[in-house]
């Protein structure tokens, strides 16, 4: 081991001690690559060593290349998992609403009356000629009851609001991801953002390739399936650089990744297409996985924000990357032309 760190110059740098530790004992568990695969992947991270650029850039960019590996090995048992749970839907989502604005109500009513009738106690208690001090303390003492009655309806309404804002901001489908409102109005902030303190902001917009041939053959149920084991790949990916995923609409998905170099981003993004290439969607039927398996791959169009862009200039120039890598065979990272 000394001799190996020794002969990249790494010294004792924990970093890129770390890399070599991956490469050298680690990399053998990856059970979804083949020995010559593995092989493969060493002499591409031996490679970056041998540059001897010990720089945090190019470690970000080593660093890049084994999230890519690593995150193909994610369980598909987990994935599965996730597909066969109900999710909620639209309809249930509408009653969780309305749920949520008859509490709000009823509460009001409730309030209403507690009121009324603490003012009518009040001049009971008043009214009693007893001593003042009595009469004082009585008070006091109905009106701690009530403020303790409120805030416990208070912490239940919190409650129940936190509720209908995340039936608000996320897709009633794909419940892991964000919905377009929510997107839009993050993306909107990120550039203001921006232009106050400058600096890398990328769009990752998603497509499922030949999305049409899956609903047309195994049914839109199948489909619907498809993209919610997509959802929970992706939201696997981006949670490892905090990334902000959403559902653009149909079958199109969108990440937003800030404070990350362009080269990272795409990186991120190749990722990501190479472990849904990998990936064995299995679809039900009455409701339960069958041992069939899908093929699917996404094209990926990948932009970084410019300076007095706005956010649909950002998107329409991610939306173009997006249909240049589905215009050039599909099932890869097209990165948007510098303007």
């Amino acid at each position: 081991m000394k001799g190996l760190l020794d002969r990249f110059g790494i010294g004792n740098d924990p970093d890129w001690i770390s890399i070599v530790l991956f490469v050298r004992n680690l990399l053998s568990r990856l059970s979804i690559y083949t020995d010559d695969k593995k092989a493969e992947i060493q002499r591409e991270i031996f490679g970056e060593l041998a540059k001897k650029d010990f720089s945090e850039e190019h470690f970000e960019v080593v660093l890049a290349m084994l999230d890519m590996y690593v995150m193909q090995t994610i369980g598909a048992q987990d994935l599965e998992d996730a597909l066969t749970r109900e999710k909620r839907s639209a309809s249930q989502l509408l009653n969780e609403m309305n749920e949520v604005i008859d509490t709000m109500n009823g509460s009001s009513e409730r309030q209403n009356r507690k009121l009324d009738a603490f003012k009518e106690q009040t001049v009971g208690v008043i009214e009693s000629g007893e001593d003042q001090s009595v009469i004082v303390a009585k008070v006091r003492q109905m009106f701690q009851e009530l403020i303790v009655e409120f805030k416990e309806e208070a912490k239940l309404l919190q409650s129940r609001a936190l509720m209908l804002e995340r039936s608000a901001n996320f897709d009633p489908l794909l419940t892991e991801l964000h919905n377009r409102r929510a997107f839009d109005a993050f993306l909107n902030d990120a550039i203001l953002a921006q232009r106050k303190k400058p600096g890398s902001l990328c769009l990752l917009m998603i497509d499922v390739d030949l999305f049409k041939n899956v609903n047309d053959t195994y049914g839109h149920q199948a489909g619907d399936d498809v993209l919610r084991a997509l959802a929970r790949i992706l939201t696997a990916h981006v949670i490892q650089y905090n990334g902000f995923p959403a559902r653009y609409g149909g079958e199109e998905l969108v990440v937003v990744i800030q404070d990350m170099p362009l080269d990272i981003a795409v990186l991120k993004a190749e990722a990501l297409r190479t472990n849904v290439e990998q990936y064995g969607f299995r679809i039900r039927n009455e409701g339960r996985l069958t041992e069939a398996e899908v093929s699917c791959t996404v094209s990926i169009g990948v932009a970084q924000w410019q300076k007095g862009w706005d956010a649909g200039q950002l998107v329409r120039a991610a939306d173009t990357a997006l249909y240049r890598a589905k215009d050039s065979g599909r099932n890869q990272v097209c990165t948007a032309r510098p303007s």
